[in-house]
């Protein structure tokens, strides 16, 4: 099913470079999704994010020959451009450094929290999805905290869902790279995702 999948791609992609408007708003619709949040996870700013898209699918209507069907599929050859343009983002522009933010909390305009406390089942409800807030948050924030070459097979692998395959041929390097940056980003992600007392307790525990 995938093989039939990136078929119809390239030949959506063919039909565009041919003048064919639909075809391309049927590849773009197909595709902006998950090009929009590599570049969210990698950058942190949905601006930012926004404007990676455009770029990468301006590039197919500004030059309709640049995807070459001998080099890769039509999905690697679109995150190989958004990575890119996310690169460039992150070398050029200091606001896409991840910096400390206060976490999400749940409150209505006035300030007070929208937690029921005489109502204990709402209680938990809003406790739990207060927690699952935070922890979405936090991972979030742990990732962008990560060099980017380890930041991208996080989000391609663990994010995204690619395979080591398909996140070496978008990143243009071996298998084997894939897996030790993927392995050391998984260790840096543990360590910093880590309750503040177990990190010192570990820092105790090998006499640091």
């Amino acid at each position: 099913m995938a093989e039939a999948t990136e078929l119809r791609d390239i030949e959506l992609l063919r039909r565009a470079a041919a003048g064919d408007e639909g075809a391309f708003a049927t590849f773009y619709a197909r595709h902006n999704g998950p090009i929009f949040r590599f570049a969210l996870h990698m950058t942190g700013s949905p601006d930012s994010a926004a404007d990676v898209v455009q770029e990468t699918f301006m590039l197919l209507i500004r030059e309709p020959q640049a995807f070459d069907p001998s080099r890769g599929e039509p999905v690697a050859f679109l995150f190989g451009v958004a990575r890119n343009h996310v690169r460039r983002l992150l070398s050029h522009d200091s606001r896409f450094v991840a910096l400390p933010q206060a976490g999400p909390v749940l409150a209505n305009p006035n300030g007070h929290t929208n937690i029921d406390y005489e109502n204990p089942s709402a209680f938990l409800d809003a406790w739990e999805s207060l927690s699952q807030q935070e922890s979405i948050w936090r991972l979030r924030q742990a990732v962008l905290s990560l060099p980017t070459h380890y930041r991208e097979v996080v989000t391609l692998c663990d994010l995204e869902g690619k395979s080591y395959s398909e996140a070496s041929e978008v990143l243009d390097c071996p298998v084997g790279t894939i897996r030790s940056r993927l392995n050391r980003a998984r260790d840096l992600l543990l360590e910093k995702l880590r309750p503040a007392g177990a990190a010192r307790a570990s820092l105790r525990a090998t006499g640091s």
